[in-house]
């Protein structure tokens, strides 16, 4: 049975007072804590909080650190949008669901359409549940979640991000929108971040809040799209980072990939690295993915500011996490789409009244497919019956030395998979070549020692971990998919 967290205790011992001296029942609602659920679409560790790069500013999110644990060895289900939202919704892994890719389909998924979506399972418990901006996948959502589990959606059920369409610009875009989304650029001076569909979303959430019209319990959710490409932002947030003062990714080294087993290639390997290097756009596409961090830092302290400011402060859990990493650069890649740590590693805070101590980190392996268990016991609601594949991560709220798994999961096509554990990172792929690095001595994964006799056992304990279940006909395969390690044929 999950340990029950102490801000539930709290609140049953209350509903229990109550109920023996004619108040409320034990089982009201009301009494549940409400939760502030923000996310963050392709947010890397390029911030104060995980400092991956020294030159991001980010005192908003170091702020939100200060008020409760960050998981500082946090890792995605998947490094896509598509597949690590699905996970982190129904707290299903991909390799148990066969939803691989971004053009995988949530609802003709059976697997995952059959589950219990996190916002359903909170409508389910009693809350008003509420949702703007990029929660699930955009076209997911747009196409066929379509506000399933959500009492209200901004800008609607069927819109997940307000438009871009508005937005100005000085000069013409780096690359002209080449690539479809490599792009990026300040816009106008006269464009404010409350014309950014960003700021417009954190102002939906913020008024949300500061009105105190909001039936508790509630699960507010707040969907920030930067720093996604294509990566746009005020003037001022390009300011911040003067084009002379950038620096390339410490990282990135010309010969990386010499000892990587060609399987990597295999996965989707966009060819955006070699056009911002020919065209030497680099450190500008730097200083874009910078300024939009420094924007998203901005709005989630507007978000967080406006809960402090608000009737609901005492009483709500604060769970902000990225989807999954981001390379620009390293390994040769300007994307997500690998097992490698600059795209698997996520930014994941927590601030829960009575049960985090303020500043605490903890460096134990954890998954975004942990939030869906953990909202469950801090909340006191009943998980989905064997649904759930991610641990609660209470216990390490409490403690963050406590005794925890080995490792955490990372999917990404069918049989390819990481495995992160507090020192090491093990990647086997589909046709069983291997990679492994000692983060303890090479945090940039410069130096594969999979075939090093040396490291035999401690692959061999990290093989222990894989799944022995690969599902391959979760998903309507696309042709897309083929690319990325999945079966050249669905068997459906």
């Amino acid at each position: 049975m999950k340990q029950t967290s102490y801000l539930f205790l709290a609140v049953t011992l209350l509903c229990v007072i109550g109920t023996t001296s004619g108040g409320q029942s034990a089982d009201n609602p009301a009494q549940k804590p409400n939760i502030l659920f923000i996310a963050v679409d392709d947010m890397n560790d390029w911030n104060g909080v995980l400092k991956g790069n020294t030159q991001a500013k980010t005192p908003h999110l170091k702020a939100l650190a200060a008020k409760g644990i960050t998981f500082t060895n946090a890792h995605c289900a998947a490094p896509a949008c598509g597949p690590s939202r699905s996970a982190i919704m129904s707290g299903i892994l991909p390799s148990t669901s066969g939803n691989y890719i971004n053009k995988s389909s949530l609802i003709h998924n059976p697997i995952l359409n059959n589950s219990v979506l996190l916002p359903e399972f909170f409508q389910q418990n009693g809350y008003q549940v509420i949702g703007g901006g990029k929660l699930f996948h955009g076209y997911h959502f747009t196409h066929e979640v379509k506000g399933r589990g959500f009492d209200e959606y901004f800008p609607s059920k069927t819109q997940d991000l307000p438009s871009f369409a508005g937005l100005k610009f000085n000069a013409k875009l780096p690359l002209g929108g080449w690539a479809r989304q490599a792009d990026w650029g300040p816009c106008h001076p006269d464009v404010t971040v409350n014309d950014h569909p960003d700021g417009i979303t954190a102002n939906w959430a913020s008024e949300k809040l500061l009105g105190g019209e909001l039936q508790e319990p509630f699960f507010l959710g707040a969907g920030i799209f930067q720093p996604h490409l294509p990566n746009y932002a005020p003037q001022e947030y390009f300011d911040r980072f003067p084009l002379e003062e950038i620096e390339l990714p410490e990282g990135f080294r010309e010969d990386d990939l010499d000892d990587v087993p060609k399987a990597h290639s295999k996965m989707a390997h966009n060819p955006w690295l070699n056009r911002i290097r020919e065209t030497n756009q680099w450190k500008p596409a730097i200083q874009a993915y910078l300024a939009c961090t420094a924007l998203v830092d901005d709005l989630v302290g507007q978000i967080v500011g406006a809960l402090e400011e608000s009737p609901y402060a005492g009483n709500t859990i604060i769970v902000l996490w990225s989807d999954h990493g981001f390379q620009l650069g390293e390994k040769g890649r300007w994307g997500k789409y690998s097992l490698w740590e600059r795209a698997t590693r996520v930014n994941l805070m927590w601030a829960v009244p009575e049960v985090t101590t303020p500043g605490t980190t903890s460096a134990k392996p954890v998954n975004l497919l942990d939030i869906y268990p953990t909202l469950a016991s801090l909340t006191g609601c009943e998980p989905p019956e064997g649904q759930l594949e991610g641990k609660d991560l209470t216990p390490l709220m409490k403690d963050p030395e406590a005794d925890w798994d080995q490792t955490t999961l990372t999917v990404f096509g069918y049989k390819n998979y990481g495995l992160r554990s507090e020192r090491y990172r093990y990647i086997t792929y589909a046709d069983g070549t291997e990679e492994l690095y000692d983060h303890q001595s090479d945090c940039w994964e410069w130096q594969n020692l999979a075939d090093n006799p040396e490291y035999a056992q401690t692959k061999q304990m990290m093989r222990q971990e894989l799944p022995t279940h690969h599902e391959p006909d979760g998903v309507t395969y696309t042709p897309v998919g083929y690319k990325w390690g999945l079966p050249s044929k669905s068997k459906k």
